[in-house]
């Protein structure tokens, strides 16, 4: 362990895997809400009406709105017109005589008999042929004749009340003025213009026009009061917040490209594989090293509980087989159980980020480790390997190999989790732990690797520490978004 590293680690202040994992719940706690509120309803309405406003036809609307006055209006043209109409003198006649006491009375002397009467006598005693009648004749004869007669009824419908208001009323130039107006396209108008001014719609347009805060009662103004409600809302002020965080900016760069919390109550079997990925391809069974103690039991010692992985290694007699280099497979006893797991079925990485929060107690005897290889055994890369005193980290290119690439550490508190982290970019790696950077390597990778994590047990085992617990609480990877 470097000297920086160590004495900031023992003075504490490099933060802990669990001050780690709160500020990591806390980041996604932020996404999710943030991602929350943009499937909202209130944030759609909010961007709906946004668009609304800006949109512009709205904007249109609203000036035309605005804009309109009842003066010089169509509304106001015609009531003008109207009062012109109601105010001509012809029009006035008409209106005082249509419907008067003297219109019906005239009416039943125009459809009476003595009217037809006294025009008939008026045409006879004006005739030539009346005229010389009565000069034909002496005076007395005259007295005496049927003409007289028709002179004397004549004169007598003369002086009749009918007749005389026929004469007076009937044949004034006020009647004669009516009679045009019956029919004229000035009273058409008048009446036309009278229907549509009475009407309700015509007395709310011209209320309307009248109306000086008409905008602020329209559909138009309520909608950018509602705008205006949601843009000074809690829920924007809130929303607005988490999409200038500048934590979130993480999430516009890196995706989640594997995430396991050990949620379920039994081993994904589809995402895991607990077995020795070379042999169950090869042989269909797992198998262990020739100096290693145990056999590989696989689901049986693994426990998942409280969201957390443990890797159980147990005493106790199972039968399995060993890899011997010269013989091969060989089929042995073991007075030890384990486990391994591979995601070589489910998930590789070839660049981005591998993190892991793990636990395990250190013995020179009991090795926990997390690993990656290809499809071959080698190179690997250790994203950390127990040892007697602390952890191992870096890169195994052969077996048995001095490893020029690989760091030793020291002084780690066992009693704790921890979060190591593998950087993988071009031919770079970084490690850290709980986020402090304690070692660098390179290496040229020609291929995607795969995860593996296990227990093994070399030499006189320490039994005290059985059953050990390789406890993985998560495990999580990312990946640069493209630009």
């Amino acid at each position: 362990m470097t000297i920086a590293f160590r004495l900031k680690y023992a003075l504490g202040l490099i933060p802990s895997a669990d001050q780690l994992d709160a500020r990591w719940d806390k980041l996604t706690r932020m996404r999710d809400e943030l991602n929350q509120m943009e499937r909202s309803v209130e944030l759609k309405q909010f961007e709906d009406l946004k668009s609304l406003i800006a949109s512009p036809s709205f904007q249109k609307h609203r000036r035309e709105v605005e804009s309109l006055r009842f003066g010089e209006s169509k509304e106001e043209k015609m009531i003008q017109e109207q009062k012109q109409l109601t105010n001509s003198s012809f029009l006035k006649n008409y209106r005082k005589i249509a419907g008067s006491e003297k219109l019906n009375r005239l009416e039943k002397i125009l459809n009476g008999a003595e009217l037809k009467r006294f025009t008939f006598l008026k045409k006879e005693v004006e005739s030539t042929e009346f005229a010389s009648k009565k000069q034909g004749i002496k005076k007395k004869e005259f007295l005496n004749s049927p003409e007289f007669q028709l002179l004397k009824e004549y004169r007598g419908l003369l002086k009749s009340a009918d007749i005389t208001f026929w004469r007076k009323f009937g044949q004034s130039e006020r009647y004669e003025n009516y009679l045009k107006t019956v029919d004229s396209s000035e009273l058409k108008r008048l009446e036309e213009l009278e229907k549509l001014t009475a009407s309700d719609e015509f007395k709310q347009r011209v209320d309307y026009l009248k109306d000086k805060k008409r905008f602020l009662k329209s559909e138009e103004y309520k909608n950018i009061l509602s705008f205006n409600s949601l843009d000074k809302s809690k829920f924007m002020a809130d929303y607005r917040k988490l999409k200038q965080a500048r934590e979130l900016d993480f999430f516009e760069k890196w995706t989640v490209s594997f995430d396991e919390n050990f949620g379920d109550k039994k081993l994904d079997t589809e995402r895991w594989q607990p077995e020795n990925w070379w042999g169950y391809k090869l042989l269909g069974a797992s198998f262990s090293q020739k100096n290693e103690r145990q056999g590989y039991n696989g689901l049986k010692n693994i426990e998942l509980n409280n969201n957390t992985l443990s890797i159980l290694a147990k005493k106790e007699k199972i039968s399995g087989q060993v890899w011997n280099a010269s013989l091969g497979l060989m089929p042995d006893q073991h007075d030890y159980s384990s486990a391994i797991l591979n995601s070589a079925g489910f998930f590789r990485i070839r660049e981005g980020v591998l993190e892991a929060k793990v636990r395990f107690k250190k013995d020179a005897t009991i090795i926990s480790a997390f690993s990656l290889t290809g499809e071959k055994p080698f190179p690997q890369i250790d994203l950390f390997r127990s040892t007697k005193n602390g952890v191992g980290l870096g890169i195994i290119e052969k077996p048995d190999e001095n490893a020029s690439k690989y760091l030793k550490l020291n002084g780690l508190n066992d009693g704790k989790y921890h979060i190591y982290r593998l950087e993988l970019f071009g031919n770079q790696l970084v490690w850290r732990i709980n986020g402090k950077q304690v070692f660098i390597a390179s290496i040229s990778l020609q291929e995607p690797l795969f995860f593996h994590l296990l227990t093994s047990l070399h030499g006189e085992v320490n039994e005290n520490l059985l059953p050990h617990r390789f406890e993985i609480d998560w495990i999580r990877c990312f990946s640069k978004k493209s630009n």
